[in-house]
């Protein structure tokens, strides 16, 4: 069975039956979690840096 044989069956049902169709997927299929990226660890800087930075490249 594919998934639009399917679509046009639940199209038929009413619309209580429909909600519980909906109820009864989601139950089952899993939640995926979405995956998080690892982001680049940042090198430590100090306020003294900062205010180098600052200094030579805005002023």
């Amino acid at each position: 069975m594919i998934a639009s044989d399917v679509y046009k069956i639940a199209k038929a049902l009413s619309l209580k039956e429909q909600e519980r169709l909906y109820y009864m997927l989601g139950q089952d299929i899993p939640n995926k979690t979405p995956i998080k990226k690892k982001r680049k660890k940042l090198p430590d800087f100090t306020v003294e840096d900062g205010i180098r930075y600052l200094i030579d490249n805005i002023m």
